[in-house]
C-alpha cells in the first residue's frame, strides 16, 4: 500500500512538472509572436516610402474621371514596392461628402481628400486636373505632369497611348534605377487659382 502511495505522488510530481513546463513554453512562444509584432509594427511605423505620387483630380472633370482607372491600377501595381499615391479634388466645391462619393463612384483604393482652397496644388505647382507631381523620399521631384499621353488636348483623345510617362518612372524607381527629374505638359481641366491666388502667373 505505501509503495502504491509513493508511485502515486512520484506520477502526480511528474505530471505538475509537466505541466508547468508547457506552461513555460507556451509563455515563451508567446513572447516571441509579441516581440515579433512590435518590431513588425515598429518597422512599418518608421519606414518611409520610396516615392510618393500626389495626383490632382476634379469631380466633374472628364479627363480626371476616365485616368482614374489608370491610375487606380498604377497604385496597386505599385504599392508592393514601397510608393504611395495620394490625391486631392481641387475645386473649389469640394468637400468630404463630395468627395467620398467620387472616390467610391470610380472606385479608388488610395487616399482622396478636398483641397478646396487649392492651397495643396498652388503649392505644388499643380495647374490642372488631372496632374501628377512625384516626390522621392527625400522630397526632390522626380516627376511632373500627365500621367500619359491619351489626351492630345482637351477633347481630342488619342486612338492608341504611346507615352506611358508616369508608369515609366514608378517602374524605374521600383527596378532600382536611377530617375533624372522630367516634367510634361498636363491636358485637362484648368485650376482656377485666380480666385484666391491672383498674381499667381499662369
Amino acid at each position: 500500500m505505501r509503495k502504491v502511495t509513493i508511485v502515486k505522488k512520484v506520477t502526480a510530481i511528474i505530471l505538475l512538472l509537466g505541466t508547468i513546463g508547457i506552461a513555460l513554453a507556451v509563455g515563451s512562444t508567446l513572447a516571441l509572436i509579441a516581440d515579433v509584432s512590435e518590431y513588425r509594427s515598429n518597422f512599418l511605423s518608421s519606414s518611409q516610402p520610396v516615392a510618393t505620387v500626389h495626383v490632382f483630380l476634379k469631380e466633374d472633370c472628364p479627363i480626371s474621371r476616365y485616368h482614374t482607372k489608370t491610375l487606380s491600377q498604377l497604385h496597386l501595381r505599385y504599392a508592393k514596392h514601397g510608393i504611395v499615391f495620394h490625391g486631392y479634388v481641387s475645386s473649389t466645391r469640394a468637400t468630404k461628402q463630395s468627395v467620398a462619393a467620387f472616390r467610391a463612384k470610380f472606385d479608388i483604393p488610395f487616399i482622396v481628400e478636398p483641397d478646396a482652397s487649392l492651397e495643396k496644388a498652388h503649392h505644388l505647382g499643380a495647374k490642372v486636373t488631372p496632374e501628377v507631381v512625384l516626390f522621392n523620399q527625400d522630397g526632390k521631384t522626380l516627376y511632373q505632369g500627365r500621367i500619359d499621353n491619351t489626351y492630345a488636348d482637351f477633347g481630342k483623345r488619342r486612338r492608341v497611348t504611346t507615352s506611358h510617362d508616369l508608369r515609366d518612372v514608378l517602374t524605374s524607381l521600383s527596378n532600382g534605377e536611377a530617375v533624372e527629374p522630367k516634367s510634361t505638359e498636363a491636358i485637362g481641366c484648368l485650376i482656377p487659382f485666380a480666385k484666391f491666388y491672383p498674381f499667381t502667373k499662369s
